[in-house]
């Protein structure tokens, strides 16, 4: 007997469900052959009870489509779909059910392959090794997604640190893409700084572990500098030059500013970042002239913006995820924000923020990061 033409790696759990012993027999004598665990189930409650009872789990069930009362395609359905279980790769197998609506049927009800009984050794291994290779690639590029949104979220600030800062009410909003499709390095930070609140949106270059790593270093890069007092735009220079010498391959965008919770006063800084967009309680949503180069491009950053924000008035600050859609000018997603801010007001950081994630995260496959503010009445004494 040929063995597979590849390793897969350490041996598997295979479940083999068919209502028939010798097939089950022959199957299982096989696999174990080739240092597989085999356990077996003659229906597809056998099976269920079998798949919520191991210890491990089994990563393949071999099942026959032509199972008495609930058959193998609808066994395999319910496995997709059981919260209960980890993915479970599928292979059916059929002496009869073989021609091409039997098979579109069991690709369509999450079946990886599909084998024609009585099945050679060789093709039966080598179908389980293939299975076996695609189902842990999937898994180790699923736990490194899960692991690098796992990171993003543990550095974000937590939702009690911003309500403590005092003299703004502030809302954050923040959707992964990875929901949607891949990893990428959009955040936003909100800290008190001897000036009032320093805040800032920034989004790194690129979909992957790399791109939350250099935003985690960069968050960290920015409290740093923001606490030792430099200006905004002293700052965006400072984190330009760490790109430059550290991460010589990755650019990033960023707005940042420091507001002076008591008088209103701004100071905006932008590397290449959606400008802020203010908005009045009348409806009037203007954006801040504020521009400057991406950082990780040493270039030269002028100073600040001054501007200011009064009472009544919402600052928002976004990543572009929220708004960028494909084919679409940038000019024109930038003026449908611009009214559709305008079209919710009056309005305070939390409504606005859950009225724009609400309208525009269901279309999108960029992360999102949004960040509204408002001063708020500072009391007498």
């Amino acid at each position: 007997m040929k063995e597979a033409a590849f390793d897969t790696g350490p041996k598997a759990t295979i479940l083999v469900v068919d209502d028939h012993e010798p097939n089950r027999l022959a199957l299982g004598s096989v696999l174990r052959r080739a240092g597989h665990r085999v356990l077996e189930a003659g229906s597809s409650s056998e099976a269920l009870a079998v798949l919520h009872g191991s210890a491990p789990i089994p990563e393949i069930a071999i099942i026959d489509v032509r199972l008495p009362g609930t058959d193998g395609f609808e066994l395999a359905r319910h496995i997709v779909a059981d919260p209960a279980l980890p993915r479970i790769s599928i292979v059916h197998i059929s002496a009869e059910a073989n021609d091409a609506g039997d098979r579109v049927r069991g690709m369509e009800g999450g079946a990886s392959a599909y084998l024609a009984s009585p099945v050679a050794p060789e093709e039966l291994l080598a179908t389980v090794d293939m299975v076996l290779l695609a189902g842990r690639e999937a898994k180790t590029a699923q736990d490194e997604r899960r692991f690098a949104f796992d990171l993003q979220h543990a550095f974000l600030p937590r939702a009690e640190k911003l309500a403590a800062l005092e003299g703004v009410d502030l809302a954050v909003g923040y959707v992964p893409a990875m929901a949607r499709s891949q990893l990428g390095g959009d955040f936003y930070a909100a800290f008190a700084v001897e000036r009032g609140v320093m805040l800032a949106v920034g989004d790194v270059a690129g979909h992957s572990l790399a791109a939350a790593t250099v935003m985690v270093e960069l968050r960290h890069a920015l409290r740093a500098y923001a606490l030792e007092g430099h200006e905004p735009h002293r700052i965006l220079h400072l984190l330009d030059r760490l790109l430059v010498h550290f991460r010589p391959e990755v650019t990033t965008t960023m707005c940042l500013l420091v507001l002076d919770t008591e008088t209103g006063e701004m100071e905006v800084a932008n590397a290449g970042h959606l400008p802020p967009l203010i908005v009045t309680p009348e409806g009037r949503a203007t954006y801040l002239p504020v521009r400057g180069p991406l950082l990780g491009l040493g270039l030269v950053h002028k100073p600040a913006t001054p501007a200011r924000l009064e009472h009544d008035e919402v600052l928002l600050m976004v990543t572009d995820g929220l708004i960028e859609r494909p084919r679409v000018d940038l000019s024109h997603s930038l003026e449908d924000l611009r009214l559709h801010v305008a079209a919710n007001t009056p309005c305070t950081p939390h409504t606005l923020r859950d009225a724009l994630l609400q309208h525009y995260s269901s279309d999108t496959e960029d992360d999102i990061a949004l960040l509204a503010v408002k001063r708020q009445p500072t009391e007498p004494g």
